[in-house]
């Protein structure tokens, strides 16, 4: 498969070109739900396109047991949450007489079939930066002033900009500054790596504190919306009778690129804990990066059924200690069993179906989700491995 035609197909499958974000009175930005208690945040009265604008609102409501009619239940069983939630607070801005510098809670509740809304600061919202230290001081920063905020959802706290003319992606510090410095330093020791999303700034705020970092932006997107177009595409088709997209040279490149990745990352003694396909993203001339040294948590379909059961132990409560050397290298075997049969759905145990793929490269895998982590291969042979065959 020549260049040209990986790209035309990666232009195909792959996510639409962004757009610039239009300003709205009241812009919705994401919601929270947990055990039957709702919170959705918005802008209000800000310029979508520029960070820091307006003003930060949040809508809490939860189950209310003694009016079935409530609003809130009727919010939380809405199939239109976004809409019904944006309904509920703009019909309560009348109310809102002052507004906190940080972020402006807004509680509904019923009480005797009336409707109450109560405004106060909402602490848990406000979020804290850390400054620059001086083991990253000679990495660009650009302040997010500069920043151009565009169209199109990439991931939890990750927005498409625009910056000096060029597009990126914005990962945003969230609510652990440190794990930000964590994700930043890895990605600074692994910046000759061909297999890792490379780091192009960090972006601060006024008072140059640490407000994210951006990486290009990759139109592909990653190998998941990849795949989810591909069987779209198909409709109906019986996958296993379907002819593959990608010839196996390509699938092979992708192995050898991921892999080695995951190799620089144990070189430095650190773990990804959460590869899986989401965190693969393509250039348009597609070669594999991965992303996200950060993970906030276990994706179910990826992890190694060692770190299945003790993220599920109620007493357990540090994720740093599952993220393993044998973790990843499971995980990596389920990615590269996906990307061989052109799968965004994971299935344990894997399952072959295409005649064409080598026999050495299901060996591998195989290897690779034993239910024993002792008896996975490292992720040096796996990496010799995948040289050493075609």
């Amino acid at each position: 498969m020549s260049t040209d035609d990986l790209s035309q197909i990666l232009e195909k499958y792959g996510r639409p070109s962004p757009s610039p974000s239009e300003s709205v009175l009241l812009e919705y930005v994401g919601l929270e739900w947990v055990d039957g208690e709702n919170k959705a945040s918005f802008n209000y009265e800000a310029d979508a396109r520029i960070y820091d604008s307006g003003k930060k609102l949040t809508l809490f409501y939860k189950r209310n047991a003694e009016d079935p009619d409530a609003i809130e239940n009727r919010l939380l069983e809405s199939d239109s949450i976004e809409g019904d939630a944006w309904d509920a607070l703009y019909a309560a801005l009348p109310d809102i007489t002052h507004f906190y510098p940080t972020v402006t809670r807004v509680t509904l509740q019923t009480i005797d079939g009336k409707l109450t809304r109560t405004v106060t600061e909402d602490t848990d919202e406000i979020r804290h930066y850390l400054s620059v230290p001086q083991n990253l001081s000679h990495i660009p920063t650009v302040p997010i002033t500069e920043l151009e905020k565009m169209e199109g959802f990439l991931g939890m706290d990750v927005d498409c900009v625009r910056c000096q003319g060029e597009t990126y992606a914005f990962k945003q510090t969230g609510e652990d500054a440190e794990g930000t410095l964590r994700e930043l330093t890895i990605l600074d020791k692994l910046s000759s790596s061909p297999s890792i999303i490379p780091l192009k700034a960090i972006i601060v705020d006024e008072d140059r504190l640490i407000r994210g970092f951006i990486m290009p932006f990759m139109l592909p997107g990653d190998i998941e919306n990849i795949f989810r177009s591909i069987e779209r595409d198909r409709g109906s088709v019986d996958s296993s009778n379907a002819t593959s997209v990608f010839d196996w040279s390509v699938k092979h490149a992708w192995a050898r690129q991921i892999s080695r990745g995951v190799a620089d990352l144990h070189n430095i003694s650190a773990y990804n804990g959460d590869i899986k396909l989401q965190n693969i993203l393509l250039t348009p001339t597609g070669e594999a990066k991965l992303i996200d040294f950060l993970p906030m948590g276990i994706s179910d379909d990826f992890a190694a059924p060692e770190v299945l059961e003790e993220s599920k132990n109620p007493h357990h409560s540090n994720l740093d200690s599952l993220l393993t050397a044998p973790a990843d290298v499971y995980s990596l075997g389920l990615v590269l069993w996906a990307i061989a049969e052109e799968k965004w759905r994971v299935e344990r145990p894997p399952v072959w179906r295409n005649s064409r793929i080598p026999q050495w490269y299901i060996e591998l895998v195989e290897r690779c989700v034993v239910l024993n982590p002792e008896a996975r291969p490292s992720i040096r042979e796996i990496c010799s491995c995948l040289d050493r065959e075609t």
